[in-house]
């Protein structure tokens, strides 16, 4: 009985982060292309602030943990706080459903890999472009990948 414990436990424990990545890529993808201004009435009330007027890719992320059953980090609304959630992931490891933190000049932005090649990382994501979106970010910017 222990043993069959302990194999429910470990198949749990290896199969929970790939449900858990893919089910944030679906949720995300279900708000693509919602606009901050077109858009503003809806995505203010999913995301608790005014996405016209406060940089929300963080925002937008903690929405999308909250509805695939998973805690996002305290300060959620600030990119930075992500490259604290989950587990780290090794770039080459890196999967679609997973969490990646880029820097973009100076400053962080927050998504969720929808696909990877070889220099770029296709990522869906609150702000981008005032939008949620796919844009293209290069290998070079990644910082973090989290599963």
């Amino acid at each position: 009985m222990k043993v069959l414990a302990f194999l429910a436990a470990a198949y749990v424990a290896l199969l929970t982060p790939d449900v858990a990545t893919a089910g944030m890529l679906a949720q995300a993808q279900q708000y693509n292309g919602l606009h901050e201004v077109k858009n503003n009435k809806r995505l203010r009330t999913a995301l608790g602030i005014n996405p016209a007027r406060t940089p929300w890719c963080g925002h937008f992320m903690g929405l999308i943990a909250r509805k695939a059953g998973r805690t996002p980090p305290q300060s959620f609304g600030i990119a930075r706080s992500w490259l604290r959630f989950g587990a780290p992931v090794k770039l080459s490891y890196a999967r679609p459903g997973d969490i990646i933190v880029v820097r973009t000049g100076r400053s962080y932005h927050v998504g969720i890999i929808s696909a990877l090649s070889k220099s770029t990382a296709k990522v869906i994501g609150g702000n981008q472009s005032g939008r949620v979106t796919v844009s293209q970010f290069t290998r070079g910017q990644v910082v973090a990948v989290r599963r």
